[in-house]
């Protein structure tokens, strides 16, 4: 603290350091504890960070495996771009030859030729239809080429028609597009009024709609359009170039184990630094969150879970024990080593889900009480904006800056302390001084006689 007066220059006391060991008696428990409590709370706020971020990685994982298709992938291969294939995940393992004969077209149409975009046509009705869907367009008199263009182009009902012009070395003329595809869908425009005759019925025919034809091992298969759904149970096709007769695109489905086997080695491993996050969390001596209520309650859930079968399902697999995971001595999460000639492996239960009980296996963790579901839900219910870590995180964050004003606290008692003390010793100053002035009038008194003599 800063010093007001300059004690002890009347009385010759060491004023200053008794008023300075007096401030630094009350100011450094006070100073000791608010440092402590400062480190101790951004310790923990520290510690509830890194807790809360490993749950969210890990839940990262968890949601993948919630996905009820997250094990149902299938590895798709086309030795062709003349073929683009999905599959919903369900279809059969096998491999196809498949010749594109033909793609799907629209109608195209030109009408007849006049002087120049302006010009008028007539007036009526044009009506476009295609089998199915049908729309009407009403011209005017006075509408140009560029105006009935504009009307068919904004017209609400147009199913797909679009209107163009083209402007050549011997005149102007309307191009008619038709976007629906496939032979029962050719596009035909007709007309109320002989003077649209020449948009309408005398067109000409540029390209006529046709299906869509391909050839899968030696089965002819027509489409309205590109996309062939189905015709090889739950895959799709879609035809994007005509291929030639000699050389088909091979189409090759396989299960996808690999991704399977990949996804589960990621909930293991994911599973475990989160186990092995918390134990140093909560490590007696070294631990950011020693003896941490939440960090306990966590793993004891996570392992709950972990040896807890799946209520309610009715397939094969009820649980990881099913699937050949179990938790070690130490708490983490591995692929069992025991088998015996009754009991498989770890391995050898989770590449025969992977192998041939894939929807079984999705349910293990995806169902409405699976694996995945219980655990996300649980660490839903800590990180979530009103989770249980959250609010600590919030309650922290308000004590390491109430610090502040502790601190602020501090010095202003501390100052009004000073000031006291300044003037307590002031005063013992001047009266010392005083004593001193008096003692020193009476010694030189009482002297004065034997100088004399």
């Amino acid at each position: 603290m800063a010093s007001i007066t300059s004690l002890g220059i009347g009385s010759g006391l060491q004023l200053e350091s008794i008023v300075e060991a007096y401030i630094d008696a009350e100011a450094i428990p006070q100073e000791l504890r608010l440092q402590e409590k400062e480190e101790r709370l951004s310790l923990e706020l520290s510690g509830v960070g890194s807790f809360k971020s490993s749950l969210a990685t890990f839940n990262d994982t968890l949601e993948k495996l919630i996905d009820p298709d997250a094990f149902n992938k299938q590895v798709i291969s086309s030795s062709s771009s003349a073929i683009e294939v999905k599959t919903n995940g369900f279809a059969s393992n096998g491999s196809f030859n498949v010749e594109v004969n033909q793609l799907a077209t629209g109608t195209r149409l030109n009408s007849q030729t006049f002087a120049d975009s302006s010009s008028v046509v007539g007036s009526g009705t044009l009506t476009f239809a295609n089998g199915t869907d049908a729309f009407d367009v009403v011209i005017d008199p006075a509408d140009s080429l560029s105006a009935i263009r504009d009307k068919i182009n904004a017209q609400s009902e147009n199913f797909g028609v679009t209107a163009n012009i083209i402007n050549g070395g011997s005149g102007s003329f309307l191009v008619f597009d038709s976007q629906v595809t496939g032979a029962a869908n050719a596009l035909n425009i007709s007309t109320s009024d002989v003077s649209l005759d020449g948009i309408s019925t005398n067109n000409t025919v540029v390209t006529s709609a046709q299906d869509a034809q391909i050839t899968i091992d030696g089965t002819l298969i027509n489409s309205s359009t590109n996309e062939f759904k189905n015709t090889i149970e739950d895959v799709t096709i879609t035809a994007k170039t005509v291929t030639a007769a000699s050389s088909p695109a091979v189409l090759s489905i396989e299960q996808d184990k690999e991704s399977g086997s990949e996804l589960i080695d990621e909930f293991i491993n994911g599973y475990n630094a989160l186990v092995t996050e918390l134990t140093g969390l909560s490590a007696p001596l070294q631990g950011r969150l020693a003896f941490d209520p939440n960090v306990r309650q966590v793993k004891s859930q996570l392992s709950d879970i972990v040896i807890q079968g799946v209520t309610g399902l009715t397939g094969s697999l009820n649980g990881l024990a099913d699937i050949g995971l179990e938790l070690n001595k130490d708490g983490l999460l591995q692929k069992s080593t025991f088998s015996s000639d009754n009991i498989p492996s770890g391995q050898e239960r989770l590449d025969n889900a992977l192998n041939n009980n894939l929807t079984d296996l999705g349910e293990v963790f995806a169902s409405s009480n699976g694996i995945a579901t219980q655990m996300a839900n649980m660490i839903d219910s800590y990180i979530a904006s009103d989770g249980v870590l959250t609010q600590r995180q919030t309650s922290l964050n308000e004590q390491v800056s109430s610090i502040e004003d502790e601190w602020t606290e501090l010095e202003t008692r501390l100052r009004s302390y000073e000031e006291t003390l300044r003037s307590q010793f002031s005063f013992l100053d001047a009266t010392v001084s005083e004593y001193n002035a008096t003692a020193e009038w009476l010694t030189s008194a009482l002297a004065l006689p034997e100088a004399q003599s």
